[in-house]
């Protein structure tokens, strides 16, 4: 079957577009990685009294945000049950927020003065992840 032009040009100009759409979101995810990065610079100055009311500040605008969290969740996969992720989102933040709020996460975190060493708690870097999902979608 013959390739014609109008058809090479219309996938050439589909692909040029996906390569600019592709590229415009690789710099936007590095433009927030700059930022993360240095965000993570100032927090690292920062005492465990400020870490832990960050951690408690950032779990209660999760759970604030749960509704609003699960409809978009929803509205932009097409799967799931709003009603369920409001749930999940609820447990999310408050599980994580109790399960990590005692813990240490700033200064010295083991100390040998026989041996003459510390171990000290570092931001390491920035963290992403891709969540993966559950849902299965069946399609006849």
């Amino acid at each position: 079957m013959a390739t014609t032009s109008s058809n090479k040009s219309s996938t050439s100009k589909k692909e040029d577009s996906s390569l600019k759409h592709d590229s415009e979101k690789n710099d936007k995810i590095q433009n927030l990685i700059s930022k993360v990065t240095t965000a993570q610079k100032t927090f690292a100055t920062y005492s465990q009294e400020q870490v832990d009311n960050i951690f408690k500040a950032a779990a209660i605008a999760a759970n604030k945000a749960r509704i609003e969290l699960a409809i978009d969740a929803v509205s932009e996969t097409k799967m799931g049950i709003i009603e369920d992720k409001i749930i999940k989102n609820h447990y999310a933040a408050e599980y994580t927020f109790n399960k990590y709020r005692s813990t240490k996460t700033v200064g010295v975190y083991e100390e040998n003065l026989g041996l003459g060493y510390q171990l000290i708690y570092e931001p390491i870097g920035v963290i992403a992840a891709v969540i993966p999902t559950a849902t299965a979608i069946l399609k006849l």
